[in-house]
């Protein structure tokens, strides 16, 4: 019960935080959007005001150049040219802004969708597992490694075999073939991995024979959380 407690919280914790990345990712995609759309209006607006002030410019030019324009006039043109500039300045400056913003803000979405990949669930399988063989009441010590299907790992039983682990899991199924130190290519294991992803068993078949012990029989392994003693 401790270690299907453990196991369960790791899966919830890592569920949390990832479900924290997608809140935070979606908030910054709603704030790109908003700050989206206001760098568009403001840049209408700006090249509005630019339009408008070149026109102004033109207007005091024209007015300064002739002789039937009063100097009041000339002034009340130029005051509109000023209030022209100082609009381009205002909504240059947020435009500025804006655009800094919308840069800062797809940088954090593609930080968030880098952190998201990497805060994947345990795979349920990639672990440390207690194993029990029969006949013979043997114990052993996996150590397995999962890599989308792919399953490697190594191993140690009693009585001193040691040795590599190689196969695949699909589907919850697992085959695995047990490579000995000394002896080669020596079982096949078959077996389900358990829903809650804390145990495993199945059967096993040996590919060597005449070397007096049983050709076949069942295994069982429990997840070891502990990190305990390399022997079994």
């Amino acid at each position: 019960m401790a270690l299907f407690l453990s196991g369960a919280a790791l899966a919830l914790g890592a569920d949390v935080v990832s479900d924290g990345i997608r809140a935070d990712l979606a908030r910054e995609r709603r704030r790109l959007t908003t700050d989206s759309r206001a760098l568009a209006d403001t840049t209408r607006r700006l090249e509005a005001a630019a339009s408008e002030l070149a026109s102004a410019a033109r207007s005091v030019s024209e007015a300064a150049s002739r002789t039937d324009v009063g100097v009041e006039e000339v002034a009340r043109r130029e005051d509109l040219l000023s209030a022209s500039e100082q609009e381009v300045r205002s909504l240059l400056d947020r435009r500025r802004i804006l655009a800094e913003r919308v840069i800062e803000r797809r940088r954090s979405i593609a930080l968030l969708e880098a952190d998201l990949l990497t805060k994947k669930p345990p795979d349920g399988l990639t672990g440390r597992w207690s194993v029990l063989l029969e006949p013979g009441e043997q114990k052993g010590v996996f150590r397995i490694r999962l890599d989308g299907t792919i399953v490697a790992g190594e191993y140690m039983l009693e009585g001193g075999d040691t040795g590599s682990l190689r196969g695949t899991l699909v589907n919850g199924r697992l085959r695995v073939e047990r490579v000995d130190s000394k002896k080669g290519f020596s079982t096949v294991y078959f077996g389900s991995l358990a829903r809650d992803g804390q145990s495993i068993a199945g059967t096993w078949e040996a590919t060597t024979f005449g070397t007096g012990g049983p050709g076949s029989g069942r295994w069982r392994a429990v997840r070891d959380e502990s990190g305990g003693e390399e022997s079994p």
